[in-house]
């Protein structure tokens, strides 16, 4: 069995690194995921928000001071404060540079012509001849309270948030000089605090709050590489079952071959291409990551660094998770003809996959919390859930084995059960079987 084994994986291995379509997803998809972090870089440098906006000021009060603010902001022609070392590490200091090039202009208006001043400006607002208004009223001052219309409510978000904060800092000056206090000393005092995030335990040499998010980007870029492998090597190998099934192929195989032998070569070989696209990529990062190349990808402090945990934890659950759901994937396609007879079936362990993927967030925010415990040990749910527990904040070393122990467990149930399915689907054609025939099948003896 062993040399048959072998000569199935390395069939169904050769078969797919052999194709131009594997090496060119294997370096396209990379490739692609690079442009998207060029072009990323290349508008995060500086946000343009411009436009001409209106203010209709009833309070009489507001429209002089947020003019000021917004002309007293730093314009791209200043010449640049030195930084000391200590603020090119701040979190302010890696934001990205909005420009403002707005053109405030006051419209006239009263309590008793504001209807009609409205209508005008919404009617210039569609016609694209300004791009908003705002309307401050005496409670502005008060409450905090102004309008803002626009087409959208859910366009020129930046240029919104930027007049909201020049808005801000003149009302607060007013209020201050309400009160007998030089809106000088507002300017002097104002400060904003950063809360940088650590883990609460001795910090290594080097560590900041970026780098552990970073971290967490990266362990939930690993979380979903593993949601889509096993969606795309799962569909592939459903693909594979179909077309040596119609093309009759499979009958010339199992005479020499034992089913079960052949479902397991499958699964193992197209397996091992996954690991192998997954190493081409791992050296294309560390590429990335020599002396020259981050600079010139836009990523100046280079690649961060990743736990060996979840390296290890990445290729552990990956491999885990492909295994079962490949056992299915091959069992339930075996007994249909077309692709779209066996998606019915097939969408039923998908949907393990689905709901994983829309929790994960709460997950990632409490990977201690009940349902991200619960789903961690559910063998389905596993894969996913235990890799995003140990890569955000690792769970007890229990645990761990525990949901390890159940998944193989699961494995080798949901194996056994796959190759008995497969044994006899394989070789079924003409009319679509049931699931309790499905069952029956499974119940056969040899």
């Amino acid at each position: 069995m062993g040399s048959k084994l072998f000569a199935v994986i390395r069939r169904e291995y050769l078969q797919q690194v052999r194709t131009k379509a594997f090496w060119i997803a294997t370096f396209l998809i990379p490739s692609l995921g690079l442009g998207l972090i060029f072009i990323q870089v290349a508008l995060s440098r500086t946000l343009v928000a411009k436009g001409r906006i209106g203010v209709v000021d009833l309070s009489g009060r507001l429209y002089e001071p947020l003019v000021a603010e917004y002309n007293a902001r730093p314009t791209d022609d200043e010449p640049e404060k030195p930084k000391k070392a200590e603020d090119t590490k701040s979190p302010e200091a890696k934001k990205p540079k909005v420009t403002t090039q707005l053109d405030l202009f006051r419209v006239d208006a009263t309590p008793e012509t504001l209807p009609e001043v409205r209508r005008r400006l919404n009617a210039d607002v569609q016609r694209e001849r300004i791009k908003a208004y705002i309307v401050l009223t005496p409670q502005t001052l008060v409450t905090g309270a102004a309008e803002w219309r626009a087409q959208s409510v859910k366009a020129e978000i930046v240029m919104r948030e930027q007049i909201a904060n020049y808005l801000s800092r003149a009302a607060t000056k007013e209020r201050l000089r309400d009160r007998g206090v030089d809106p000088k000393v507002y300017d002097a005092a104002r400060l904003r605090v950063d809360l940088e995030a650590h883990e609460a335990k001795e910090i290594e040499s080097g560590e900041s709050g970026r780098n552990v998010g970073m971290n967490i980007a990266i362990s939930a870029t690993f979380f979903f590489l593993i949601y889509i492998s096993i969606f795309v090597y799962g569909a592939t190998i459903m693909r594979g079952v179909l077309e040596e099934k119609n093309n009759r192929i499979v009958e010339v195989i199992v005479s020499s071959v034992k089913p079960t032998t052949l479902m397991l070569g499958k699964i193992l070989g197209i397996g091992l291409v996954g690991l192998t696209q997954y190493a081409v990529w791992a050296v294309l990062a560390l590429g990335i990551a020599l002396p020259g190349v981050a600079s010139v990808a836009g990523m100046g402090e280079g690649l961060p660094h990743i736990p060996v945990a979840t390296i290890g934890a990445f290729v552990l659950f990956f491999l885990l998770g492909y295994f079962l759901y490949s056992s299915l994937y091959a069992a339930l396609s075996a007994p249909f003809n077309t692709e779209q007879e066996a998606q019915q079936f097939v969408m039923i362990p998908g949907m393990m996959l689905i709901l994983t993927s829309t929790t994960w967030f709460f997950a990632f925010n409490q990977p201690n919390g009940t349902l991200a415990t619960v789903l961690s040990f559910f063998p389905f749910t596993a894969p996913l859930m235990m890799f995003m527990r140990i890569s955000v904040q690792t769970p007890p070393l229990w645990q761990i084995a525990t949901s390890v122990a159940l998944l193989v467990a699961t494995i080798v149930a949901v194996a056994w059960f796959a190759g008995r399915i497969y044994r006899v689907g394989i070789l079924m054609y003409g009319k679509k079987p049931t699931l309790p025939e499905i069952f029956r099948w499974a119940r056969r003896a040899d």
